[in-house]
């Protein structure tokens, strides 16, 4: 019995983790604003640029499984204007 509600608790904990968005706005401002950065920053130099932005992918646990979870994320996000001004101005602040 004791192991059933164990059973239980975890795929409860595993249901509810898998409703979690994989990035909150604040993260995924914060991985804009840095993916951004280095687009500009390195606009001349395309591997340095490269390995910039997978370095922020990794940072932020992107990857080849996750793909699908995180370009449907941006779709809600980027309905966001508010969040997207944002982004906006700290690019302008940070990276130019």
């Amino acid at each position: 019995m004791i192991r059933l509600i164990h059973l239980v608790a975890g795929l409860l904990l595993a249901t509810a983790s898998w409703s979690e968005p994989l990035m909150s706005k604040a993260q995924y401002e914060q991985y804009s604003v840095l993916y951004r950065c280095a687009q500009i920053q390195h606009h001349d130099d395309l591997d340095k640029q490269e390995s910039e932005l997978i370095a922020i992918e990794k940072k932020f646990g992107l990857n080849d499984d996750n793909f699908d979870a995180f370009d449907e994320l941006i779709t809600e996000y980027e309905r966001d204007e508010a969040l997207l001004e944002r982004i906006r101005v700290r690019v302008k602040k940070e990276c130019i």
